[in-house]
């Protein structure tokens, strides 16, 4: 299953336009966002919600943001879509030299926070898509 063929693709939403003089309906276009996980040598170094689209350049800029390899010691990347029961789920996978392998490993931490997508700390794509409980009730606007 390829990435496009799976994640919708943004999609015009109806919104309220607040402003002074006058307001109105508009459309706004909100994109999709899909967790993502960035794996290297076989094992998920990080999860993180991502738009489904230039994974590769963003496995990239990860890569090298992180100081996990050099620019010219670069990964190619295999992008690999997931069709979960929970939905959409992609894998950027990459595969070090062992002498990189070291740096992937001191470079590995749990981040654990607060606030954001909800997603520090989680390190596969199954905890990150994992089943919510029924709403007790229905949900009112």
């Amino acid at each position: 299953m390829t990435v496009a063929g799976m994640v919708p693709a943004p999609a015009p939403t109806a919104r309220l336009r607040v402003q002074i003089p006058g307001g109105g309906e508009a459309a706004r276009t909100l994109p999709e966002e899909t967790p993502v996980a960035l794996v290297y040598n076989g094992g998920t170094q990080a999860v993180m919600m991502a738009t489904p689209a230039d994974i590769e350049d963003f496995a990239t800029g990860f890569t090298l943001t992180e100081g996990i390899a050099p620019r010219e010691a670069l990964p190619p990347v295999e992008v690999v879509a997931h069709d979960t029961d929970s939905g959409p789920a992609i894998e950027a996978r990459m595969w070090l030299p062992p002498d990189l392998e070291t740096t992937l490993r001191a470079r590995r931490r749990a981040t654990v926070g607060p606030v954001g997508c909800g997603l520090c700390g989680i390190d596969s794509i199954g905890q990150a898509l994992r089943p919510l409980p029924p709403c007790p009730r229905p949900l009112s606007p």
